[in-house]
């Protein structure tokens, strides 16, 4: 058996370089790092940050963001620049998101009480028998760890990781003080605890950094470090903040002062964050301060990448960067991410690793749930029959250019939420991406609108090309093949009906109330 040796180098950014950009930044080389036996299983590092839009890496040159740690993630690596998020039917998008990663399943596919905890009792919350991928590695042979961020209950947890550092169970919180809880299966779950003066993704390091400082196992790893970064409240440590004046910030070529026709969910939470209509001023602070929050976390990468460097066992491990889900932040009038425009449903995904190449970015259309059955491909483990998603790795192994020609995003309010009218926004959204076209049916009340739009020749999505007669026979071909792909994925939207019929039985979600 001939084996080859996978070498990479990553850049480290330390706090002292970040105030000044032309500062020469500590560099660990990885030449030298010898893999004994390539035939043994790879180790697995995951890297998940909270809203991180896709692009909003340096090297993907697209936002104007300082991330040199990641900009070596994905200059070591193979990144898809159509990666996205399938959608939510919760405002809380990052739990739908995270619930569909962790199984490879789409949402309409999952208990409920798993991603929209809110609507159910305490003792229902989070019971799931659905496979997850830390779990199905667990019972391959792999030690599993975990830190950061935990959005759907600690059932799967406990199934899934034999340990547990500084876990965040929830959805947002302070990023200084951040109440976290530790476990194992000998004592279980610890008392909360908080660190008043580290910021939250410097917990998470730090739990992640211990944990590879301190592994002397035989069997291979994997790592799940979930980041609450950059999620509001956007307080990073001053020094990031300093180094994006708002002033400076572009606004984005989309940003609009409101959105052009009512949606779902256009004054929820997220929304309210800065008034209506939106300024040029205000949208710049939020950029501003998002951008801080991506800086400082890059930081705390680039410290877990030093220290899997100082293992010996960077060379036989699987690396992957990804995100929850987008951010508006002033785009079509938008601040949150309950749409389905790109800014919103985009997110960064990048494999690093053995075989895997270099500096390669594709096309390829991706959803954040590939993850699963592309762990499994990059592995040589079995693809469980639970799994609904895609193995990307033909793609990574330029042995395919696609493993799907179109894909569905879907986003609505929740349907139970009748019970709170205050918060009800009813309302939405279902879209079909296919070639370089995506169509966009939004439904809200009694008003249905249909956007078309190049999304290659016209990223941003400004121009409605939907009256347009010359695209008329596009239009239809996404229509049909948008009610293929609600079909085939267990969407019960028909749209053909008001607010496509999702809000029709509202007492079926309304799970507190129920006797």
């Amino acid at each position: 058996m001939v084996t080859r040796k996978i070498c990479y180098g990553f850049a480290i950014l330390t706090l002292t370089a970040l105030s000044c950009k032309n500062k020469k930044t500590e560099v660990v080389d990885l030449d030298a790092t010898q893999v004994e036996n390539t035939s043994e299983k790879p180790n697995i590092l995951f890297l998940f940050t909270d809203d991180q839009r896709g692009g909003t890496i340096g090297a993907m040159d697209k936002y104007e963001v300082q991330t040199p740690n990641m900009d070596q993630i994905v200059e070591q690596g193979t990144s898809f620049t159509n990666s996205y998020i399938l959608g939510a039917t919760t405002a809380a998008v990052c739990s739908p998101s995270r619930a569909m990663l962790m199984t490879g399943r789409h949402y309409f596919n999952i208990e409920p009480n798993v991603y929209a905890q809110f609507a159910f009792d305490k003792e229902d919350k989070g019971k799931s028998d659905k496979l997850t991928f830390p779990e199905y590695f667990k019972s391959n042979g792999y030690e599993t760890f975990a830190t950061g961020k935990q959005h759907n209950g600690e059932i799967w947890l406990e199934r899934g990781f034999n340990t547990i550092k500084s876990a965040f169970l929830g959805g947002m919180t302070r990023h200084f003080g951040t109440k976290v809880k530790d476990y194992n299966p000998e004592t279980g779950w610890s008392e909360s605890y908080k660190d008043d003066e580290k910021f939250s993704s410097e917990v998470f390091a730090d739990a992640a950094v211990g944990y590879l400082d301190a592994y002397k196992g035989d069997k291979p790893f994997l790592m799940y470090v979930a980041f609450t970064a950059p999620h509001d409240p956007r307080t990073a440590p001053q020094e990031f903040h300093d180094m994006y004046p708002a002033e400076n910030i572009a606004l984005p070529e989309n940003y609009m002062a409101q959105h052009p026709f009512e949606i779902a969910d256009d004054h929820i939470r997220d929304e309210i964050l800065a008034p209506f209509p939106r300024t040029e001023a205000i949208v710049q602070k939020e950029i501003s301060d998002y951008y801080a929050m991506i800086t400082a976390t890059d930081v705390q990468i680039g410290r877990i990448l030093k220290a899997l460097e100082a293992t010996g066992k960077a060379a036989n491990t699987i690396i992957v960067l990804a995100g929850d889900n987008g951010l508006a932040l002033g785009q079509h009038g938008l601040l949150g991410k309950q749409n389905v425009y790109e800014h919103s449903v985009s997110v960064p995904l990048v494999f690093v690793g053995p075989n895997i190449p270099k500096n390669k970015k594709t096309a390829a259309l991706a959803y954040l749930h590939d993850v699963f059955p592309t762990l499994c491909g990059l592995t040589g483990l079995d693809i469980p029959e639970s799994v609904q998603t895609e193995d990307l790795t033909p793609v990574i192994a330029g042995e395919a250019e696609e493993v799907r020609t179109s894909m569905l995003y879907a986003y609505n309010s929740w349907p139970g939420e009748d019970y709170k009218p205050k918060v009800n926004n009813h309302g939405g959204h279902r879209a079909v991406r296919k070639g370089d076209f995506k169509l966009i049916v939004s439904s809200k009340k009694d008003t249905y609108t249909y956007q078309l739009f190049n999304v290659k020749n016209d990223p941003w999505e400004l121009v409605n090309l939907i009256e347009d007669e010359n695209y008329n026979n596009i239009k239809e071909d996404l229509l049909l093949e948008l009610n293929m792909l609600i079909k085939n994925a267990g969407d019960s939207a028909d749209l053909s009906k008001k607010e496509f019929g999702l809000f029709d039985h509202p007492e079926d979600f309304n799970f507190k109330n129920k006797n």
